[in-house]
């Protein structure tokens, strides 16, 4: 069984069997601790293989989406009349999606293979890099999503790049990127950053997903993941509260 299905089945809260079964899915289940942070809130819509996996939080709600959507194929399912029916039909329960991403999995075991200038942070050394206020994405340090693993890229003593994984639900491990010196943009750079964390958190965890999201408008962040040897696993939609 992937580790996909391990989390995706923890997001959902249903047996992972029912992952492999046809046809969508609607439940009604509160989120849990181990779920990803993106399966926390009042529903989440995982679009994969031209499914729909879904789980509110609310059973009135489950059941509307599931009458609505139940035989919707996945693969058009962002197209924008579907969207906007999705939209009115979650104004009428007083929510809204409140965010969409597509997440990025590895496509194959990838190889180690540090090159000059790269090196490991381990995560008991990720604090230090705090006082960098330059890093914004690589590193969160939150105790509720910890830092597990980084990966630097220095150049005459100074640190130019900086990629970072840390835990977002039981099986998975969040990668973000950044360069801190633009002048070395479009160089590979973040790709081969991302690439040799992941080859990384292979190697030692093998019960760890390593995971990438972004946004669809960041078209060079999906690039970046594309170089570095990844693949759309999975669209994610987050329903919550619409605040007036």
């Amino acid at each position: 069984m992937s580790l996909i299905t391990k989390q995706l089945a923890l997001d959902l809260q249903v047996p992972a069997s029912r992952l492999q079964n046809t046809g969508n899915l609607f439940v009604t289940r509160p989120p849990v601790p181990t779920a990803r942070s993106w399966a926390r809130d009042v529903g989440d819509i995982v679009i994969r293989k031209g499914r729909l996996w879904v789980r509110t939080t609310k059973p009135e709600v489950t059941a509307a989406l599931a009458d609505a959507f139940g035989q919707a194929d996945g693969a058009w399912f962002l197209e924008m009349k579907t969207v906007e029916q999705l939209t009115e039909l979650l104004r009428n329960f007083g929510l809204k999606v409140t965010n969409m991403a597509p997440f990025f999995v590895p496509s194959s075991q990838l190889s180690r293979q540090l090159t000059a200038g790269m090196h490991l942070i381990e995560a008991d050394a990720i604090p230090k890099y705090q006082a960098n206020h330059a890093i914004k994405m690589a590193f969160g340090y939150d105790p509720a999503a910890p830092d597990r693993l980084g990966i630097g890229y220095e150049l005459d003593g100074d640190l130019v790049a900086v990629a970072g994984a840390s835990q977002n639900g039981r099986y998975c491990w969040e990668i973000g990127v950044e360069l801190l010196d633009p002048a070395f943009r479009h160089q590979g750079i973040a790709s081969r950053l991302v690439q040799q964390l992941t080859a990384e958190i292979q190697h030692q965890h093998q019960d760890v997903l390593p995971l990438y999201g972004t946004q669809f408008s960041h078209v060079q962040s999906m690039n970046v993941a594309i170089r570095a040897g990844f693949v759309l696993g999975w669209t994610e939609l987050v329903i919550g509260k619409a605040v007036s």
